[in-house]
């Protein structure tokens, strides 16, 4: 059915009307939404100006809609996101149900810019579908990558609790697991006398008529989507045909949305691997599965014991935990009790990668999400890819420490994370600094001391050297030697100091030539971040190394730019020579092959 009137709004809520029926008055374009439309709500209040449809749109979701009054006539606004703004249309009150294709495209443009808001806008699109099927409760359970499991993804309909009495199913358990097996669909109008069917709150509720259907593809099931209603007399017929339209569609669309997933997750960990940031690697992963299952903290657990951390974690001892035989588990979300139940509501997930359990990962959260097993497949997908790759790494050993200076300060020991705090003195933070700054040189202690200490008596500044050592060893245990009058840096042999690693890339460029040496340029670039120690700009002990080093991020931008040039590659070139600018705004070369560039 087409709308009484389409209105393109930008991100400012400014309208500009796509088509209208005259009857409205919906004239003139520039307006404020609420000063073009002034609906009413249904006790004849302004509605506009608290716009509903607007503020759920902005808060992450990709469809809403509200009833109005314009004009005296009851009608529906219903808004979209649409690039950068919202494309709203106004239907009478009781219009047809919507394009359900149109709506999944809907979705998965969505999704596709933000796969953050995967459980909710599921649920949005669920609530579509199942007032259009004229259904009661709809639910979506999605399929783990190694296709064991069934986790409830999505629910819109009413007696929530009752349907999460069972969020996860194995193949060949319940319905859902039925129908993932048999890759047919499944349904009944006798619900309660049907002993497949497991949640027994849902039967005491009245619910008859239960309709399963697969969502496939050619290589296998991507999950499981369902539909319920007490009404005895629901023509499932009617709803199977609706679904084979869609089926297809949806499928595809959850299976395009899960690999991309998968592909965030190994991009967030490899690009760092790649360069031997093991640690700041592994750090982003964490980051990213924490944002998209929206966790408080995150666990990973490998075979051999190696923990990776993030965010507020409960301690497990993970002596005997069910994941390791493939199980899912839970507390506080109906899954099968985890033995260790202190703590917060959490998820423990086993990780697979070659056909075994190779890590469990745990997700905690502050309240359980709604459904509590939402994030789940999410996190599982995320993971597919980045799994082996971490835990192959994890085999090997860790660098022992690891330095992040160009562009910031950040300092990882054996796997903690190390602040001004953990040292007990910011002064002794500092002299690890300045050591850093010159690792391959020893320091006479009469340098220290004018250096750190220029003001105090000499006996005064030596004790106080004495005292910032001290605490520097203890904190990082044999990383300073002293001989005679010098001190040394010690630094371990497994290590990762990204200003070194970047000369060692630029290094190893310098011999390279085409497309070998534009591939190590990007590496080495990746690292530079910004100034070394850009976080004490006024250290003017770092002076020396920081405009060597900028020196050096300087021509091997040019170099990457000509060599992005020679391949072909425009965009890039652009982006070597902007960047070059950035740090050099008065670089003349880097400037003419920008504009040369830009024609």
């Amino acid at each position: 059915m087409r709308p009484l009137a389409r209105l393109q709004l930008d991100a400012q809520g400014r309208a500009m009307v796509l088509e209208a029926d005259p009857s409205l008055g919906l004239e003139g374009n520039g307006l404020p939404c609420a000063a073009l439309v002034q609906g009413q709500d249904p006790f004849g209040r302004p509605l506009c100006p608290r716009c509903p449809v607007q503020r759920e749109l902005k808060r992450g979701a990709y469809r809403a809609s509200t009833p109005l009054l314009l004009k005296g006539r009851r009608l529906r606004c219903q808004g979209y996101r649409e690039n950068r703004g919202f494309l709203v249309e106004l239907y009478p009150e009781r219009a047809e149900p919507p394009d359900l294709l149109l709506e999944l495209s809907r979705l998965a443009r969505h999704l596709l810019d933000r796969p953050e808001h995967f459980p909710e806008a599921l649920e949005t699109f669920l609530g579509t579908l199942r007032k259009s099927l004229g259904m009661e409760a709809t639910e979506l359970f999605l399929a783990d990558p190694e296709g064991h499991h069934l986790l409830l993804t999505a629910y819109e309909g009413l007696h929530r609790e009752a349907f999460l009495e069972r969020p996860w199913f194995q193949l060949g358990e319940g319905y859902p697991g039925l129908v993932a097996l048999r890759r047919e669909p499944l349904y009944t109008h006798a619900l309660k006398e049907d002993p497949r069917y497991l949640r027994q709150k849902v039967k005491q509720l009245g619910y008859q008529t239960y309709i399963c259907y697969p969502l496939e593809l050619p290589h296998g099931l991507i999950g499981v989507l369902n539909l319920a209603s007490r009404d005895p007399e629901a023509d499932h017929e009617e709803v199977l045909e609706a679904l084979s339209r869609i089926g297809p569609l949806f499928a595809s669309t959850l299976y395009t949305l899960l690999t991309r997933l998968g592909e965030v997750g190994l991009f967030a960990l490899g690009a760092h691997l790649q360069r031997g940031e093991v640690s700041e690697g592994q750090h982003n992963f964490l980051r990213e599965l924490r944002r998209l299952s929206g966790a408080t903290g995150v666990r990973l657990v490998g075979r051999s014991g190696e923990r990776l951390e993030l965010g507020f974690v409960p301690p497990c001892a993970m002596r005997d935990c069910p994941a390791w035989r493939g199980e899912v588990m839970g507390l506080k979300n109906g899954l099968p009790p985890c033995p260790e139940t202190e703590g917060r509501p959490r998820i423990c997930l086993p990780l697979w990668a070659q056909g075994g359990v190779v890590a469990v990962g745990t997700l905690f959260h502050a309240r359980p999400p709604k459904p509590p097993t939402g994030p789940a497949a999410p996190a599982l997908w995320l993971s597919r890819l980045a799994i082996p790759l971490l835990f192959a790494r994890a085999r090997e050993d860790p660098p022992e420490l690891e330095v992040h200076a160009l562009g910031g300060f950040r300092l990882r020991y054996r796997g903690q994370e190390l602040s001004p705090k953990s040292f007990g003195r910011s002064g002794a933070y500092r002299l690890f600094k300045f050591l850093l700054a010159n690792k391959d040189r020893a320091l006479y202690t009469e340098e220290l001391l004018e250096t750190f200490f220029p003001d105090l008596s000499p006996e005064r500044a030596r004790q106080e050297l004495y005292a910032l050592v001290y605490h520097l060893r203890k904190t990082l245990p044999g990383v300073v030697e002293r001989e005679g009058e010098y001190y040394r840096l010690h630094l371990p042999e497994k290590r990762f100091l990204d200003f070194e690693r970047f000369e060692e890339l630029m290094r190893k460029a310098d011999l390279e030539e085409g497309l070998s040496a534009f591939k190590t340029l990007r590496q080495a670039l990746e690292l530079y971040k910004g100034p070394l120690f850009g976080d004490d700009p006024y250290g003017e002990w770092a002076e020396a190394e920081r405009a060597y080093l900028q020196d050096r991020a300087l021509s091997g931008l040019l170099r990457l730019g000509e060599l992005a040039e020679a391949l072909g590659y425009k965009e890039v070139a652009r982006e070597a020579y902007a960047r070059a600018l950035k740090l050099e705004p008065f670089l003349e070369e880097a400037r003419e092959r920008l504009l040369a560039l830009k024609g």
